[in-house]
């Protein structure tokens, strides 16, 4: 897991829509704690050449990747984990995980535990759960990140924290924030930093895929512990 506490950034944007994004990853890739990559909702069904270069400099310059896979709730196998991850890494060079649409309910601990442990076996030094919301804590016994919330402002806002978060430490929590204009960013960042947040990622940019480019102060947004790039 790297010790950097920057954010976790959902690339989830192609390179021929936007190279100078993927440019800038790769120039301030060591202030990176995580960089997503999100191909086709996953790795899709063949290589994307367009990929293999901003990941390989990405890479270079030291940014920390993830597979994206959506576990779709729990209804996904090990195996089809496993074989999304195989892809990542057979044609990226990425064998860290970013499990998203995770279930948080208590019955399906075991199925993540089971995921983690052949993601692992398999190489994946990262685990990452993406929740949205609040799981049950023994999630957090099984995933280096938990992403315990992803929406727009005001659902930010209104928040409910639960007491067990403070007993872990911040850097295992990250936020994915949108539809958020960047006048707030101080105020959201002190918040998160109070709710015990490690890593907040916080755009602009709104649904369906807020997630399209990189926010328009970045790299400049800071992280609730560290205040990156400042």
């Amino acid at each position: 897991m790297s010790s950097a506490i920057g954010p976790v950034v959902p690339a989830y944007f192609h390179p021929a829509l936007a190279a100078a994004d993927w440019a800038t990853l790769a120039s301030v890739a060591p202030q990176l704690q995580l960089v997503v990559l999100n191909v086709a909702n996953g790795p899709g069904e063949v290589e994307d050449p367009a990929f293999v270069d901003v990941v390989r400099n990405a890479r270079t310059a030291g940014a920390p990747f993830a597979g994206y896979v959506d576990t779709n709730y729990g209804r996904k196998t090990s195996d089809e984990v496993l074989s999304e991850l195989h892809r990542y890494w057979k044609w990226y060079g990425v064998c860290n995980v970013f499990l998203d649409r995770s279930a948080s309910g208590v019955e399906h601990v075991s199925r993540y535990r089971e995921i983690a442990v052949h993601c692992r076996a398999f190489g994946a030094d990262l685990v990452a759960f993406n929740h949205g919301t609040y799981p049950a804590p023994e999630y957090a016994e099984h995933a280096d990140l938990l992403g315990t919330f992803e929406g727009p402002l005001p659902a930010f806002l209104d928040l409910e924290v639960p007491s067990w978060v403070h007993d872990l430490p911040a850097r295992q929590f990250f936020h994915l924030l949108y539809s958020t204009p960047t006048e707030v960013a101080e105020p959201v960042r002190l918040l998160s930093e109070e709710r015990n947040v490690g890593a907040l990622y916080r755009t602009e940019l709104s649904p369906p895929n807020p997630w399209s480019g990189l926010p328009a102060d970045f790299p400049n947004a800071p992280s609730p512990l560290s205040g990156w790039l400042e």
